[in-house]
């Protein structure tokens, strides 16, 4: 039951410590990100704005998030495919929320703020469970 118990709460502190490297590096990137997108949002259609914020995020994001916040260290094609997939996911989500919450006549740039919290909660879970898994 020790045992258990001490595996459970290493578990949870290897959880922290890569939760923390997620915000700190996803931080940078959400600052990038949302500037060009907030640029965008007043320039071209959101699905346009959002896919050009999006390339710049995968650009970033795969080698970040991959060695420094996953410890992955030779980052291979599969984990390259995986986290193209879940940034096509992303961008759709993003763009497809932005015009959701603008019907409700809130401005767009609002908006991309707003769902920033749930696509960072989204692409944690996903590059945890699904595009960096050991």
């Amino acid at each position: 039951m020790v045992n258990v118990l001490k595996f459970k709460f290493f578990r949870i502190k290897i959880l922290n410590k890569t939760l923390t490297r997620f915000i700190f590096f996803g931080a940078f990137n959400t600052i990038f990100t949302n500037l060009i997108l907030q640029v965008l949002l007043y320039l071209v259609p959101t699905i346009i704005a959002a896919l050009a914020s999006q390339i710049f995020n995968f650009s970033f994001g795969f080698y970040f998030y991959g060695k420094n916040v996953f410890g992955i260290k030779y980052l291979k094609k599969s984990f390259f495919i995986r986290y193209l997939f879940l940034n096509i996911l992303i961008w759709n989500l993003n763009w497809i929320l932005i015009n959701t919450i603008n019907f409700y006549n809130i401005s767009k740039n609002i908006a991309s703020l707003l769902v920033i919290p749930f696509l960072a909660l989204i692409s944690f879970g996903f590059q945890k469970t699904f595009v960096f898994l050991k």
